[in-house]
């Protein structure tokens, strides 16, 4: 799911309502690059002065990054006693599953896999991983109809947060900054289609070789191409006897 720029303190807003110092803190992962550093200062500069607990993890690699999903993220998961919460991701994760490289995708018992964790993604590398952004949390972002069919919840339209979403649902919000509306609409579109086609099931069949594929479909045009290829095999050998038949036979001296 994408959080569009008109809607950019929509977030924080529930934040403010429903954090308190004693709250659990909010998980800052931060790359260690300028701009996600200096990011970095502004944004917990206005947890202090909002009196939002909070703790800083600084993030050199997908390496660090999957450690501290395992270490830091995941305990927060109510599957795993904790009470859920919010990551920040600065300057990391925009590129790949973030789901999967924390974990928040692992479903247990029916489960919710996210386990009441939501995660703000603000990175300016580019490409974004479409996943994250028309996605994030496909199991509350759609609604199975008919069995296969699938349509989007009306507080996600076509992975648009509205303004009528409700924030601590768990799952992956990514900031927009202009450039997915604006440069990534034919995406959109396509992956939206992906997601409302049917399931198809794969019903064990191997698929005809390619000799076999040929050989139909020589038979549906009336062809027999083995046999043609027998004949023309038997009269190249029969060309064969008569050239030796027809050399004269030398004496030996």
């Amino acid at each position: 799911m994408y959080l569009p720029r008109t809607l950019i303190s929509h977030l924080y807003q529930h934040l403010l309502h429903t954090h308190h110092a004693q709250s659990p803190p909010i998980l800052v992962l931060v790359s260690l690059e300028p701009d996600a550093l200096c990011a970095c200062r502004i944004f917990t500069a206005l947890l202090k002065r909002d009196y939002i607990p909070h703790k800083i993890q600084p993030v050199a690699g997908y390496n660090d990054l999957s450690i501290a999903g395992e270490q830091m993220v995941q305990p927060m998961k109510w599957q795993n006693g904790g009470s859920g919460g919010v990551v920040v991701c600065l300057g990391v994760g925009g590129m790949v599953d973030i789901s999967t490289v924390l974990g928040l995708n692992e479903v247990a018992g029916g489960q919710d896999p996210s386990g009441g964790v939501q995660v703000w993604l603000i990175d300016a590398r580019r490409p974004w991983n479409l996943g994250n952004v028309f996605a994030g949390r496909p199991e509350d972002a759609l609604q199975t109809v008919d069995g296969n069919a699938r349509l989007r919840a009306p507080e996600v339209v076509d992975g648009q947060i509205q303004r009528s979403y409700k924030a601590g649902q768990g799952g992956v919000v990514v900031y927009d900054d202009g450039d997915i509306d604006e440069e990534l609409a034919v995406e959109r579109e396509s992956y939206i289609a992906l997601l409302k086609m049917p399931d198809v099931e794969d019903d064990g069949e191997d698929l005809d070789d390619s000799d076999g594929a040929s050989e139909a479909a020589d038979s549906v045009n009336g062809e027999r191409p083995s046999k043609k290829r027998k004949s023309w095999s038997g009269q190249e050998d029969d060309d064969e006897d008569e050239e030796e038949n027809r050399r004269p036979r030398q004496r030996r001296r």
